[in-house]
């Protein structure tokens, strides 16, 4: 991770790569201070990051629950995510 995610991107904005990067790290509450605060900020004002943050959030949650509380393997995520947004098209 750069130590600087805010120089990203236009307008001060992380880039696509950085975004999913940081809600990753946000989602398994490994961010920093700093770090959540770009992803917090930039997700306010980003419709497209909120959403998928909140299906993300909703899927590890769901899984983790019935999942007896084991951590979710990440192809998984990206394979239940790619066909629920499949579906939305």
């Amino acid at each position: 991770m750069d130590s600087n995610p805010t120089e990203k991107g236009s307008n001060n904005q992380p880039d696509h790569s950085e975004c999913m990067k940081l809600l990753q790290l946000v989602l398994d509450d490994e961010a920093t201070p700093k770090e959540r605060e770009v992803f917090e900020k930039h997700v306010c004002n980003c419709m497209p990051y909120f959403e998928i943050y909140q299906v993300d959030k909703a899927i590890k949650s769901l899984v983790k629950k019935t999942c007896c509380g084991k951590d979710m393997p990440n192809d998984l995520a990206d394979e239940i995510r790619a066909k629920l947004f499949q579906k939305a098209d």
